[in-house]
């Protein structure tokens, strides 16, 4: 007898869905983030679209973000909570480049399981979220990632980037009015999480170089001190020492000793 699932598996095959990713993408240091308006429907999205093919999730969500806003954005690491595998704990040979990813793993902590990462532990460019929908002009469905990314508020953003039928602005809102303006409830609480996410990395930033700074002073510290200086009495002046010549006079060391004159060549003379 066989133990019913609690749901039922569900198949939807390649001609019915399609995969697509985007990005939640701050400028921390101005607490802005980036959004779409849709001028045809004058609503507000974030950057997203579909995927081509044979290409990473990840590079379609920034791909998508430059073609439908102009703005060049870079994934940011996030600490946020996931049941991705983590790579293997073996050491790497000392001879392989370390990775941030095996670096990241020092500080991760995992629930009892061992399954889900804890958040605040770890900072890694995994989605953090996914969403689903039935998209209208097609009936397929659409599975989008979604990923936190970086970008420049200050840099004017490329013009002529979007495909034939898009018809798009951009804009960089503040972290406030943001959720706010999204069509719906589902892009607003997929944008909190991104800035959520990207504050803490920037506090876990933070902390880090504080308790660097701290380190080193309280290595400074420990470290023995040079004995203070004390300075040293100058020498004086010793007499000058008076030696014979040999020649009835006497001359100290002090003293020049003139040289016999030698006969000096007048000016374009020639040599005898």
């Amino acid at each position: 007898m066989t133990t019913p699932l609690p749901l039922p598996y569900t198949i939807t095959f390649s001609s019915d869905f399609y995969l697509a990713s985007g990005t939640v993408t701050v400028d921390l240091p101005r607490r802005k983030v980036l959004i779409i308006h849709e001028l045809a429907s004058n609503t507000y999205y974030l950057p997203r679209g579909r995927k081509d093919w044979s290409e990473p999730l990840e590079a379609t969500a920034i791909r998508e973000t430059y073609e439908e806003s102009g703005c060049s954005a870079s994934l940011l690491p996030v600490p946020l909570s996931t049941r991705c595998t983590p790579p293997s704990h073996n050491p790497p040979p000392p001879t392989s480049n370390v990775t941030r990813t095996q670096l990241e793993l020092k500080n991760a902590r995992f629930d009892p399981s061992g399954d889900l990462l804890l958040p605040n532990t770890a900072r890694l460019t995994e989605p953090i979220a996914l969403m689903q929908h039935l998209q209208k002009k097609n009936n397929a469905l659409a599975v989008v990632l979604w990923y936190v990314a970086t970008g420049d508020s200050q840099v004017p953003l490329a013009k002529e980037t979007q495909m034939a039928d898009e018809e798009y602005g951009a804009l960089w809102v503040s972290f406030e009015e943001a959720p706010k303006m999204m069509v719906n409830s589902a892009y607003a609480q997929v944008l909190q999480r991104g800035i959520d996410l990207a504050l803490a990395a920037s506090e876990m930033d933070l902390d880090s170089e504080v308790h660097v700074n701290n380190g080193v002073a309280a290595c400074q510290e420990d470290l023995p001190q040079p004995p203070p200086s004390h300075p040293q009495p100058r020498p004086q002046p010793s007499s000058p020492k008076v030696f014979d010549h040999g020649m009835g006079t006497k001359a100290s060391e002090t003293e020049v000793i003139q040289q016999p004159s030698l006969p000096v060549s007048p000016p374009d003379s020639e040599p005898s």
